[in-house]
């Protein structure tokens, strides 16, 4: 689809050819597209008359391995990763990474609390209670929070 527009409006002076069409009055409005576009074909076919300027953004060590570990284009080396580069290439790597270590981080609480039952399990085959050895700790800790408040007494009324 071709989008007509205003000459006034467009910056770009490769892009005013492209974008000013004049139909003559015995050609279609398709073959005059056709026609305008096969004799002022840009050299390089990559290049798009429509492309807006990217916010670049300068990497940092941290930036720069994100890049090369989760980008879509794929670097050799760290030392390949270009030192800037657009904005979307390094928010698209840090959001990849970002759900890369979300993920991680899910797995190694899974892995934990499957580790804590079978370690719970095993106390337990053993005859041991965990809430025994609390409450036990908390009454040991109490006579002696006990004890001490009394010493703190007579010192202070005698």
């Amino acid at each position: 689809m071709f989008r007509l527009a205003n000459l006034n409006l467009v910056k770009n002076l490769r892009s005013k050819q492209a974008v000013c069409l004049r139909f003559n009055s015995n050609e279609s409005a398709k073959d005059a597209v056709q026609n305008a576009e096969a004799a002022k074909a840009p050299a390089n076919q990559q290049a798009d008359i429509n492309q807006t300027p990217q916010q670049m953004t300068k990497l940092s060590p941290l930036y720069k391995y994100l890049v090369y570990k989760f980008s879509s284009t794929k670097y050799a080396s760290i030392k390949d990763v270009p030192d800037i580069l657009p904005s979307a290439q390094v928010h698209f790597a840090k959001d990849k990474g970002r759900a890369y270590m979300t993920i991680v981080g899910i797995g190694i609480t899974v892995l934990g609390s499957f580790i804590a039952v079978l370690f719970g399990k095993r106390d337990h085959s053993r005859g041991m209670k965990h809430t025994d050895d609390i409450i036990k700790q908390h009454s040991e800790y109490s006579k002696a929070h006990q004890e001490m408040l009394k010493k703190k007494d007579s010192q202070v009324h005698a």
